[in-house]
């Protein structure tokens, strides 16, 4: 069951990141280019993820 959690959270992540961009809302727009300990979209929601365990069914 926490696979299909995981795998669906990581799946409407990815929607919402596709369509944030095709309204004109997404990351391409002018950033400054970071190099390191920066959050991208794919470790903020593995983190996320990891953190929601600790809560069990609590959430």
């Amino acid at each position: 069951m926490t696979l299909i959690k995981a795998w669906t959270t990581q799946k409407f992540a990815k929607l919402g990141r596709w369509l944030a961009s095709a309204f004109g809302f997404g990351i391409d727009t002018a950033q400054t280019t970071a190099t390191r300990d920066t959050w991208t979209p794919d470790t903020l929601t593995n983190f996320g993820l990891e953190m929601s365990k600790g809560f069990g069914m609590g959430l």
